[in-house]
Formats: structure tokens, sequence, C-alpha cells
């Protein structure tokens, strides 16, 4: 199965089961996800959900490449992005404690999948990112919902670049609720789980790298209009590691 479902201690389990391709969901997936989603919504024996990805990835996001290769003729592109807004929308309405472990990539359709829970765990090897401009889309799955919401201008920039944040700098923009260093990750389930509470890990160190260190930077550049923004990345220290990348 490339979605699996269980059971717990009054605990929803989610398991994305595509490791081979970092978990990325499929509309089967996303109408097996909805389909349970409602069930358990309605079940007052089901406490909370926890979901999360087999193996070293959370979601890399939808599989866009099923979709680009589809006939002209199918339906598939309309009904895959269809079920996958409707999923998201329905995550955002569960009226129950939403876990997610954001463990190594959480992409596009990823995150569309665990942003609108309430908890968002963040580990050492979390990689965040809405790349689609690089493929010609947009930010999708609301993304101009939240990324607009981030301090400094960052929604706008995050949303043009396709930048992969690392740990500590999704915690700092507040997109992860909390940290658990991965070696304690099995701990930080089981408690949910048992109890629906969640171990308070110490925040992830530092990475001297950040483009956390210069925000004024980013604030200043990813404002008004995109001629704008481009032409403030131009005249800008960002012009050599960013420009290419719009």
């Amino acid at each position: 199965m490339e979605i699996n479902f269980d059971i717990i201690n009054s605990t929803g389990l989610i398991t994305l089961n595509r490791p081979e391709a970092l978990n990325a969901l499929n509309i089967e997936m996303a109408e097996q996800f909805s389909v349970k989603l409602n069930e358990w919504a309605k079940d007052k024996n089901i406490k909370r959900i926890l979901l999360k990805g087999e193996g070293e990835h959370f979601c890399a996001g939808g599989d866009v490449k099923r979709v680009h290769l589809s006939d002209n003729k199918s339906d598939l592109k309309k009904n895959f992005f269809s079920t996958e807004y409707k999923l998201n929308f329905q995550i955002y309405d569960f009226p129950k404690p939403y876990l997610s472990i954001w463990k190594g990539v959480v992409m596009g359709g990823g995150v569309g999948l665990s942003i609108y829970g309430n908890y968002r765990i963040v580990t050492d090897t979390s990689k965040f990112a809405m790349p689609e401009t690089a493929i010609g889309f947009f930010p999708d799955v609301g993304g101009s919902y939240f990324l607009s919401r981030l301090k400094n201008n960052f929604g706008f920039f995050l949303g043009l670049t396709g930048h992969i944040l690392n740990a500590d700098e999704i915690l700092s923009l507040e997109l992860g609720t909390h940290y658990c260093p991965e070696d304690e990750l099995e701990n930080l389930i089981d408690e949910y789980i048992s109890s629906g509470t969640i171990k308070n890990c110490i925040k992830a160190p530092l990475d001297n790298s950040s483009i956390l260190n210069d925000p004024k930077l980013i604030k200043q550049c990813f404002n008004s209009n995109i001629h704008d923004i481009i032409n403030n990345i131009k005249n800008s220290s960002l012009n050599d590691k960013f420009y290419q990348n719009i």
C-alpha cells in the first residue's frame, strides 16, 4: 500500500509509503487520505492524528511527474489538483489535534498535508521548500495564505526562489512548531500516542550560514512588484546567490 492507516491508543496513524519516490503524493493516496480523515473526524474513539513518511523523508510533494506525463485527454491533472486542494482544506478544518513529523524533505504538496495541522515536528534533517516556480508553476496548496504571513517578506523570497530552509530557519520563521533530534523521535511519537503531549526539546543549533543572518536585506529586496524585486536583487549582495533562481 502506498499509504497506510493504523490506530494505536486512540491515535490515528497515517504513513505515506512511497519511500522510493520520497513519499510523493498521488491521487490514489490523496483519495484514501481524505476518506480516512473524514471517518476519523466523526469517530469519537479517535482523539488525535499523527502523520509521517516512511523512510528518510516526509513528502517531496505531489506526484507531478505522473501528472505531467498523463495524456492530454486524461482528466488526471484536473482531478489530482482538485482532490489535493480539497484534502488541504479538510486538514485545515479537522477538529482534532493533528501532528506531522517533518523528517527530511518537506516540499510542495508535503507542506500542504502538514502546514494546516496543529503540530509540525522539525528534525535535524528537515528541508522545507515551495519549489514550484522552478517548473513554471506557482506555490500552491494555499501557499499564498501561509507564505504571505511570514515576517520580513520571507514569503515572497521563498515563493519566488524555491530556497530550501534548514531546521533552524524553519523554526525561526515559525513554520515548524517543535524541534526534536532524530535520535529522540521515537520517544516523542510514543509520548504523543500514549498521552497526546509533546516532549519539549531544545532548539536546533544555529546554522551560521543561515539566510536569517541578514533579514533586513531580504525584507528590502523582496518588496513591491516582481520587476522591482528583480532590480533590487540585481543591485544587492543577494545577486550572486539567488538571482539565478528567479
